[in-house]
């Protein structure tokens, strides 16, 4: 039986538009969301723009719902520009299981 990686966590990090583009692949959970937090951090002290792209996500968790939730937070009190896309199914549930959607600055077209 092959080992599937499908589902393997990574970031794809691209720059258009005067904006850093992290599109986000396989699960966003505990064991991804500090290198997730840490980028967006990064990028956030350098005052680089950032679309977070989930449509990619296969899942994620709450520790993924509060990476987003605290890069909103910190682009709503700072001068940082910060968006995101709408994501897959799974995480659009999340979102508004959690009633965070209409919180969260969703750029509904790219």
């Amino acid at each position: 039986m092959s080992e599937d990686t499908t589902d393997e966590f990574r970031i794809e990090e691209q720059h258009r538009d005067g904006k850093a583009v992290l599109r986000l692949h396989g699960d966003l959970d505990l064991a991804s969301a500090d290198s997730v937090a840490a980028r967006l951090e990064s990028l956030a002290a350098a005052g680089q723009p950032v679309l977070l792209d989930l449509d990619s996500l296969a899942f994620m968790d709450s520790s993924g719902l509060r990476v987003v939730l605290q890069a909103a937070e910190t682009s709503r009190t700072s001068d940082w520009r910060f968006t995101l896309t709408p994501g897959s199914e799974q995480v659009r549930n999340l979102f508004a299981s959690a009633g965070v959607t209409e919180r969260l600055p969703i750029e509904s077209e790219r």
